[in-house]
């Protein structure tokens, strides 16, 4: 009896110290949260709408590489802001409406702002 004892001290000791040795997982909400100042963590690729830069995830020369070449291959490509023309807001500003309207299609509301979009001071 003494033996059993003993084998279930060591056996709850062994798994007290695997359960520590376990990686911790994480809640993803808490993940985002302590990732939400890098860049990729703002980025949700893959879904619809690029928040990033303001137009469809399918269709944006900026994350995309694959799209960006096609653009290009159409000399559709704007060299001083590396991104396809017909979706540079820095130098067509009012290209941005045109992307607006679709979200608004899709959601009913307006899209949020795309970042670093602004147009150049001259």
């Amino acid at each position: 009896m003494k033996t059993m004892g003993s084998l279930c001290v060591l056996l709850v000791g062994l798994i007290a110290i695997g359960c520590e040795s376990k990686p911790e997982k994480k809640d993803a909400k808490v993940v985002a949260m302590s990732d939400e100042k890098k860049p990729e963590a703002e980025s949700k690729h893959g879904e619809w709408w690029c928040n990033e830069h303001g137009v469809k995830e399918e269709e944006c020369s900026m994350c995309n590489a694959k799209v960006a070449k096609a653009f290009q291959a159409k000399g559709d490509w704007c060299k001083e802001h590396s991104r396809a023309k017909s979706q540079c807001f820095i130098c067509e500003p009012k290209l941005q409406a045109k992307f607006a309207a679709d979200y608004v299609a899709k959601f009913g509301k307006q899209p949020p702002e795309p970042e670093g979009q602004e147009p150049d001071k001259k």
